[in-house]
Parts: structure tokens; C-alpha cells; sequence
């Protein structure tokens, strides 16, 4: 919040913007995040006692989580193709990617965007003694992005709060500026200041953007044609599935020792004429009445079944919903032949090809702006492409017949680097390390055999 209305487009103006749909996210995000780490509200029961609430904390079975995992595994960058060489680009990946550490930053970046319909990365262009620029997995909790009416991306804000002043700062991204700031006040307790802060080398909160563009690419998990959190379809589902395994072990737990009845007994009373429960039942307690008609019994059994079967269901509709497949969630799966298990898995891996769609122009513009700070020419090179690992599921016996297959002959279907990509998984590193190999190998061949 500001004093007076700012101008349109202006700094404050910006501020104000990106703040309140920063804080408008928020706790959607927040709600998915949990809900992946297991921290999950406990299911509703009409008890209060202590047993009940350790039921209830038992309840917890998070396939929401597996789902996440399960999805995120199978999408990894293995290299950066740079214009029309057919291979990764060797430079970029040792330099940028691998000095950024960003085998870890892609992956967090991936996993946000599942969780939370969106993530970011940034680029840090060269300073001090590297001439490297690095790229950076940003929380999308603490960054958010415009767009401009043509699409082109606009002015972003970061926020975050120190874990030892809890001071918060924050830091305005314009193409041509970065204005650093710090929060007076909390929001929805106080009124809300963002304040000029100098930095201590430059005594300047207002600095020229070196880039000369946001810094800033956003990952979008378009689901169902909207930006959308991959948690958002099935947060109901475990809601459901907690509640059931929640009573089911109620069930269970009663049924261990089933509960008692007596007629033909004394009951003590309050003065007030209250009923007094006349025993404490319990495995190590005996129930004993002196009159003679006294009848002491249990009530049935429960049949588990329903209950049982019931969870087996959400599970399997949180399995169609994400389409992670059902082997995934449930243990009673069984005689399910090669070409099943490659059906199962096909609708995950569609998935999978689809959701990367919206991650490349992230990855790409990040890589195209850190070519661009390094005064790489192939900075303004139209053509970046994203080399993503296999995502489908094979045996290793299938997946050197069929490149052994379309390798072949005179007239061979697909070159033998397309094999080693997509049939045998190896990354371009692999490769490079296999040609060094066969250069050695009339060496190896002259070695006696043992």
C-alpha cells in the first residue's frame, strides 16, 4: 500500500500491482504445498478424546505427494541445443547449467510448476572474476511476473523475508531499472510503506538494469488449457481418502476389542441421578455382576470390506485424475502383462509431453538472455531448443533391439545419435565419453584376451 495513487505504469505503480496479485496467490500455493508435503488438516470426527485425535493423526495417506513425484521423475533436461548443431551445446552446459548447479535448479523448477501452476527461474549475468552468467530456481511465492498486452513480459517484484530480522524487502525488475525497497508495516494489521534502501557499495536503491531486460521466465502448467497447479483436481479426492481411512481405522481400532454390553445389573447413579458407567473395560480387566440374571456379551464384528474397497476407489480416481497409474497407489494389482504395463504408463507420459510445452520458452529464454550477458552471439540465435531424458518406460532388452534395429543396414530409419537419445537415455556428456572410447578401442582390441 502507498500514500496516494500512483501513475499508471509508474514504479509505484507497478508495486502495488504485482504486490497485490503476489498476495491474491498466495494461499492457494501455500494450501498445495502442505498439501504435497503431508502436512494435511485433520479429518472431521464428532470425538474428542485423545484416541481419537491419534486416529486422526494416522489418517494421513498422501498420494496427492506421489502423484507429484511421480509426474516430476520423468521430466529432466539433459542438454540445450543451440541453432542447427545436432548435438547439446558442450559450452553452455559446462559453463552456465553446470557452474549454476541447475540439474538440482531445473528440477525444483519443474516440481514448483506442478505444485504451484507456476514457477520461476532468473539470470544473474557475469560479475567479479566469472565471465559465466548463472541461472537461479526462484520460489514463485516470492516472485511474480506481468505480461504486457503483446505478451512480452513486463516488470516483476520480488519478496522475501529475512529469517533473522524478519525484515521484508523487496525488489522491483523494470528493463531498464532494479529498485530495492524495504516493507514497513504488516499487511492486514498496519498500514503497508515500501521504503527506498540504499545498498551498502552503492549507497542507491535505484540501479540500471544490466541486462537490459526482467531478469525473470516463468514456468506455466497449462492444465486443461489454463494455468493451472497440478494439486488443484485432486485436493478434494484426499480429502475424501483421509476421512475414509480416517474411519476405517476407527473401525479397527474398536474392532480389536469389540465393544461390551451387560443387562441384569445394578447401575450405580449420581446424586443428581446421572448414570455412573458401573465398569472400566479394557484386555486386562475381568466384568463380574453377583446377581444371578447378569448376561454380559459383545456387539459384532465389523466387516472391513466396504471401507476397504471404498479407499481402493479414490485411489483409483485420484489415479485417473492425475494419470499416474494405478500401480502406482494400490499393492493388489497383479498379472498384468508387458503391453498393460506400457498402456498404464502411456497416459502418464503423454501428460508429461504436454506439460513441458509451457516449461521450454522458460528454459530457452533463460538460456537465450544468459548467451546474450556473456556477449555469446548465439545469444539472438532463434533457434534454442530444450533436450528433455526419455520419459517413457522400457526394459533394457527392448531398448537395445529397437536402436540396434533402426540403426542398421545401408538405409538405416534414424541416425545413431537419435538411437542413443531416445531408445538408450544417454545424455550428451554419455555420449561424448563413448567417442573418446572408440578412439581408444583399437588399443583395447589389441589387449590378449584373458
Amino acid at each position: 500500500m502507498v500514500d496516494e495513487t500512483p501513475d499508471p505504469q509508474s514504479a509505484k505503480w507497478w508495486l502495488k500491482r504485482l504486490e497485490d496479485e503476489l498476495m491474491a496467490r498466495l494461499p492457494d500455493m501455500q494450501a498445495y504445498r502442505e498439501l504435497v508435503d503431508d502436512d494435511h488438516a485433520l479429518p472431521d470426527s464428532v470425538e474428542t478424546s485423545r484416541k481419537f485425535q491419534r486416529i486422526a493423526g494416522l489418517a494421513t495417506t498422501n498420494l496427492t505427494g506421489l502423484a507429484v513425484e511421480a509426474t516430476a521423475e520423468r521430466m529432466s533436461v539433459e542438454g540445450i541445443r543451440i541453432g542447427d548443431e545436432p548435438d547439446s551445446d558442450r559450452d553452455f552446459w559446462d559453463n552456465v547449467w553446470q557452474r549454476s548447479d541447475f540439474d538440482a535448479g531445473s528440477q525444483d523448477a519443474i516440481t514448483g510448476a506442478l505444485v504451484y501452476s507456476r514457477s520461476m527461474i532468473s539470470v544473474e549475468p557475469p560479475s567479479g572474476s566469472s565471465r559465466y552468467a548463472r541461472m537461479h530456481y526462484e520460489d514463485p511465492r516470492q516472485v511474480v511476473l506481468s505480461y504486457l498486452p503483446d505478451g512480452r513480459r513486463g516488470p516483476a517484484l520480488k519478496v522475501f523475508t529475512d529469517e533473522w530480522t524478519g525484515t521484508t524487502f523487496g525488489t522491483l525488475y523494470t528493463d531498464s531499472l532494479i529498485i530495492k525497497m524495504q516493507r514497513e508495516g504488516t499487511p492486514g494489521l498496519t498500514d503497508v510503506r515500501w521504503m527506498a534502501r540504499p545498498m551498502p557499495r552503492t549507497a542507491q536503491a535505484v540501479t540500471r538494469n544490466p541486462l537490459g531486460e526482467v531478469p525473470f521466465f516463468e514456468l506455466q502448467n497449462k492444465l486443461t488449457g489454463s494455468i493451472r497447479s497440478e494439486v488443484a483436481p485432486l485436493v478434494i479426492p484426499q480429502r475424501r481418502l483421509n476421512q475414509i481411512v480416517f474411519n476405517t481405522d476407527a473401525v479397527a481400532e474398536y474392532g480389536a476389542f469389540r465393544q461390551k454390553w451387560a443387562t441384569g445389573i445394578e447401575v450405580p447413579r449420581n446424586a443428581d441421578g446421572s448414570p455412573v458407567a458401573p465398569y472400566e473395560a479394557n484386555l486386562a480387566k475381568l466384568l463380574v455382576a453377583e446377581g444371578a440374571d447378569a448376561k454380559f456379551g459383545d456387539f459384532n464384528p465389523s466387516d472391513m470390506a466396504p471401507y476397504i474397497n471404498l479407499a481402493q476407489e479414490v485411489a483409483a480416481h485420484i489415479s485417473r485424475l492425475s494419470r499416474v497409474p494405478i500401480t502406482y497407489f494400490l499393492s493388489n494389482i497383479s498379472n498384468l502383462g508387458g503391453d498393460a504395463l506400457a498402456l498404464l504408463i502411456s497416459g502418464l507420459v503423454l501428460k508429461c509431453q504436454r506439460r513441458v510445452t509451457g516449461y521450454e520458452p522458460a528454459i530457452e529464454g533463460a538460456a537465450r538472455l544468459a548467451l546474450r550477458s556473456m556477449g555469446d552471439p548465439r545469444g539472438n540465435t532463434a533457434n534454442i531448443e530444450v533436450k528433455w531424458a526419455d520419459m517413457e518406460t522400457r526394459s533394457m532388452a527392448q531398448s537395445a533391439d529397437a536402436a540396434l534395429k533402426l540403426t542398421q543396414g545401408d538405409d538405416p530409419v534414424i541416425t545413431k545419435q537419435t538411437a542413443q537419445e531416445k531408445y538408450l537415455g544417454m545424455s550428451q556428456i554419455e555420449r561424448d565419453r563413448d567417442d573418446s572410447w572408440r578412439e581408444s578401442a583399437p588399443v583395447a582390441a589389441a589387449l590378449p584376451t584373458p
